[in-house]
């Protein structure tokens, strides 16, 4: 039979658990389905954290299949990266690869076989055909199509080649790829998320490639046939995809299998309304998550985040959150159930897909800055309340010099409260507090030093009053006797104001303090200099 040559190309024994997925049909089971083809972008981490957040309101599996059916744009570096990124943001799969589970194998480039099998189904129930057409042919096609100003498709010659033109090609074995019949119907699509969208009659595209030449699937096909054999019920991912869903569901019904239920979710842009660019200026590039976790946001300021900026709790599409100010009134029209300070966990309850924004989320940075104050703050508040239920001093036991040391750390934590938005604030602005500014740092940046240092007099007036502030600042903090009028009192006395004026003592202490002349906007700055005593340094 011709129809079995044809399918000769598909002479492979499937030997896969997917054919024999053990699943319950009541369980509610979505999927992320990355291609790793680049860094992880931030609307694949919060299309991951939806299919999470849905997964668990509902009692079902949450699973990870990797689509790298394009081997050529496909790296191990990427890969990588979309396992580390979901790993920091605590998005743990239920299957998928290194996991497993019962509808393995969860990378699509180990299921070509499965994918063959399929498509030779398409072929012998007359859905599919062999198409020999040459690259030549089709780019002479295409470049006559130009010419004459007509939409660029696939005019579908080999679909009406006749059993004995189909067999002698096969005999001469001419490459060839399969081709899925597209019919040009109008389709109605039920979204979650868009409700009713309807795609009229068109035939603009011509019949779909699903098997190429080298016999490795297309996305399309290779996504319908994977969602349906790990029982997948619910398809969310970007609108981007919307486009593709009546090939989907004329796939779906080719099979005589009931397709899911779709949601796409909007896109995310960037604070200007425009898609992100590999170009951005911006000093921190919010379209990749790797940014986000090298600048030490907590991974729950930035999931957070990712439900206001990405719809799901979000403000009118109109916001646009430029400014410290505008977070505010950002926040203020958001939906009742989001609170920026909330963890996963605390929001589950409130979520619902179904409420979930049309309007595309502009990305905002004062946002996540101010999501990231809130958890860094909570996180500090944890570790207090960790640190302070440890076990009691034993009478005797003084404490060691770690203990010491991590309670210290603490106690700056504290005071840092409302002004961290990431980790690397505290190596940022506040670096001065693990590292002590050396005599050649302070004097090439700050001016003020230099030239005070300049003046001998009034140098070594200075340098007597401050080591005698150390060593009263010492004293006081021995016998815990600091406070803010003790402090302000010292101050007035050790330095004569009659050498240099207050302002320019307190400029020339905050640098040899921080290193930097500029002053740090702290809710107390006389507490925040004894908190520094010890970092006094004068060359």
């Amino acid at each position: 039979m011709v129809v079995v040559k044809t399918c000769l190309f598909y002479a492979h024994v499937v030997k896969t658990a997917s054919r024999n997925c053990q699943i319950s049909a009541t369980s509610t089971r979505v999927r992320f389905a990355p291609s790793p083809t680049g860094p992880m972008h931030i609307g694949g981490l919060r299309t991951a954290l939806v299919n999470f957040m849905f997964a668990r309101k509902s009692g079902g599996k949450f699973i990870l299949r990797i689509e790298n059916t394009d081997q050529s744009r496909c790296s191990d570096v990427a890969l990588t990266d979309i396992f580390e990124c979901l790993s920091w943001s605590g998005l743990k799969p239920d299957e998928g690869p290194n996991i497993g589970g019962p509808c393995g194998p969860y990378v699509q480039s180990e299921r070509k076989d499965i994918y063959q099998h399929y498509a030779e189904l398409l072929v012998r129930s007359g859905h599919a055909y062999p198409c020999f057409c040459s690259p030549t042919r089709l780019e002479v096609l295409k470049k006559e199509q130009r010419r004459r100003g007509e939409t660029l498709r696939y005019d579908n010659r080999c679909r009406h080649l006749s059993k004995e033109n189909v067999q002698r090609a096969m005999q001469q074995n001419l490459p060839f790829v399969l081709r899925f019949k597209l019919s040009p119907i109008a389709t109605t699509l039920h979204d979650i998320v868009f409700k009713d969208i309807e795609f009229p009659c068109s035939d603009a595209e011509g019949d779909l490639v699903i098997i190429k030449s080298d016999g490795m699937p297309v996305y399309h096909f290779a996504n319908v046939v994977d969602d349906h054999l790990m029982g997948v019920t619910h398809v969310i991912r970007g609108s981007e995809w919307i486009t593709s869903v009546p090939k989907h569901l004329q796939l779906y019904n080719a099979f005589g299998w009931n397709p899911p239920t779709f949601a796409h979710l909007p896109l995310m842009l960037s604070s200007s309304g425009k898609k992100f660019s590999k170009r951005l200026s911006a000093p921190l590039d919010l379209s990749l998550v790797s940014n986000l976790r090298q600048a030490g946001y907590l991974p729950s300021a930035v999931l957070t985040w990712m439900l206001a900026t990405g719809g799901l709790f979000a403000p009118s599409s109109q916001s646009n959150a430029s400014s410290a100010n505008a977070v505010s009134e950002q926040v203020s029209h958001c939906r009742p159930q989001w609170e920026p300070e909330r963890f996963i966990e605390e929001l589950l309850p409130s979520f619902e897909l179904s409420s979930l924004t049309r309007h595309h989320a502009r990305v905002s940075l004062p946002l996540l800055q101010q999501c990231g104050r809130l958890h860094f703050d909570r996180l500090v508040d944890k570790v207090l309340i960790s640190s302070s239920n440890g076990s009691p001093q034993q009478p005797g036991n003084e404490e060691n010099i770690c203990q010491q040391d991590d309670k210290r750390l603490v106690q700056t934590l504290c005071r840092l409260r409302g002004r961290v938005s990431c980790l690397s604030d505290l190596t940022g602005e506040f670096r001065f507090l693990w590292l002590r500014p050396t005599a050649d740092s302070m004097l090439a940046v700050c001016p003020t030093l230099r030239a005070q240092r300049s003046h001998a007099e009034n140098w070594s007036s200075f340098t007597r009053s401050a080591l005698a502030l150390v060593t009263a600042l010492k004293a006081m903090a021995v016998h815990d006797n600091v406070n803010e009028d003790a402090l302000a009192a010292l101050l007035a006395s050790t330095f004569d104001r009659r050498v240099l004026p207050t302002a320019l003592t307190m400029k020339v202490l905050r640098a040899c303090l921080t290193g930097s002349e500029v002053g740090h906007l702290l809710h107390n700055k006389k507490l925040f200099y004894v908190t520094l005593s010890s970092q006094l340094h004068i060359a």
